[in-house]
């Protein structure tokens, strides 16, 4: 597994023009077509091009991190191969570390669960200007369903054009987990440098691994520092250090569908804080990145020794941590509040967090919050602000039904204009998909 480089304000999961379920449909675009091996059946001629990631139809793509795709490993470049699965089609992610680096190059990834996949594909980087860069022209897909080092059953190969997007159809009714791409040439065979932008993948995924303690435990991030998770149903609450164990600060989040949203704040540095979007790999580890802008990090690290504590390995959990939040830093980040697709209406399950923010209003009568509506910038910028707007409303209503005064809360949309993440990543998005609670 890959090995990581190394306020408070209340977020809930507000769509621009999206759910928290995606949208089932799929704009019209011209096609590109794909040309496939024939190692297994196949539908490999005329294929729908990838959907922009302006459209909410590409966090349907399973091969991101915000979908709880990981990167196993990588031939060459590894650190750089990270970002094949970050959801931005138009980064020139990865490219080989020159003429010495010759291919082909090999890419393996995990999903977050088995796959019946449908499609799998690459979209590829622009012409570059300079005779020594080339971009990505053929790779061989394949799929394993034992491992990442075992199984793997051609899908086929694809042969991708300039700045073009590229998709295999595959017609297996076999679910597999893991999917290497071999980069085999680029369009120009003199050129040293070879780029290319992201790999995707579709398909109907079998349940997500429970989320039931998943994320428990202290894992050891680079540099001798440390996080460390205590799922309670889906809240997630804990704490990191600092290089070397020192510093650090607390982390609160929420888990659905196998991947955790969390923000965290610096317990000794106040104004630095941010957020981060984690999962638990096959092999138990943790991957996933964190956000404060304008930089977006790797996060990641294998399950500690059981020797290591960190500062909240002997402290029991205590109090509700919305309002220690609110106490403290004047705002708090949560994610777990879920509304119907392009609506204002709340899904059942964000109960458990409605009722952790009213408990923390409830315990303190004399606190009034203002709870601000954001949302990625997937859509106008005006239907965003008043999607946001409606959501926030919404928040405030139920708050309202269940005993709050309505004088101590007040609903803002602030649309898109205020990200806590990169709107490029599909895991950016998810990250400013939400709602700031903040003390007046």
């Amino acid at each position: 597994m890959l090995r990581p480089l190394a306020v408070l304000s209340l977020v809930f999961l507000l769509a621009a023009c999206s759910s928290d379920a995606p949208d089932e449909s799929t704009p019209d675009a011209p096609q590109t077509t794909s040309t496939a091996s024939t190692d297994v059946p196949l539908v490999a001629h005329e294929a729908e091009p990838l959907v922009s990631a302006d459209s909410s139809e590409a966090e349907r793509d399973l091969l991101t991190l915000a979908n709880g795709a990981t990167l196993v490993t990588a031939s060459s470049e590894e650190n750089r191969a990270l970002d094949l699965i970050n959801g931005n089609r138009a980064d020139r992610a990865w490219a080989n570390s020159g003429p010495r680096d010759a291919a082909p190059y090999t890419f393996v990834f995990e999903l977050l669960a088995p796959t019946r996949l449908t499609q799998v594909g690459v979209n590829n980087a622009a012409d570059q200007p300079s005779p020594s860069v080339t971009t990505a022209r053929s790779f061989d897909v394949e799929a394993s369903a034992e491992g990442p080092d075992a199984g793997f059953v051609p899908l086929g190969t694809l042969t991708v054009d300039e700045a073009e997007e590229t998709l295999l159809d595959v017609a297996s009714e076999t679910p597999a987990q893991w999917l290497r791409f071999t980069l085999r040439d680029g369009q120009d065979a003199d050129a040293g440098f070879i780029y290319f932008d992201e790999v995707v993948a579709y398909g109907e995924q079998e349940a997500v691994p429970s989320d039931d303690g998943r994320f428990t435990g202290i894992y050891e991030t680079p540099g001798r520092s440390y996080v460390e998770l205590t799922q309670d149903g889906a809240m997630l609450t804990g704490c990191y250090t600092g290089t070397g164990g020192r510093g650090g600060g607390t982390l609160f989040g929420h888990v659905e569908g196998g991947v955790a949203r969390v923000s965290w704040v610096d317990r000794d540095t106040e104004g630095v804080n941010g957020t981060a979007l984690f999962v638990i790999d096959s092999t138990g580890e943790l991957v996933g990145v964190r956000y404060r802008l304008p930089g977006r990090n790797l996060w990641a690290g294998p399950r500690a020794d059981d020797t290591v504590t960190t500062p909240c390995s002997e402290v029991e959990a205590s109090g509700n941590p919305i309002g220690a939040a609110l106490e403290s830093a004047g705002e708090v980040t949560l994610y777990g509040i879920y509304f119907d697709f392009d609506r204002d209406t709340l899904k059942p399950t964000s109960e458990p967090v409605l009722q952790q923010l009213r408990e923390a209003l409830e315990a303190s009568p004399a606190l009034s919050v203002d709870i601000e509506g954001h949302t990625d910038d997937v859509g106008s910028e005006d239907y965003n602000e008043d999607l946001s707007q409606r959501r926030a409303a919404a928040v405030v209503a139920w708050l309202v039904e269940h005993g709050i005064n309505e004088e101590r809360l007040g609903p803002v949309g602030k649309g898109e204009a205020e990200p806590v993440a990169d709107n490029a990543t599909a895991d950016g998005r998810a990250l400013n998909r939400r709602v700031e609670v903040v003390r007046r």
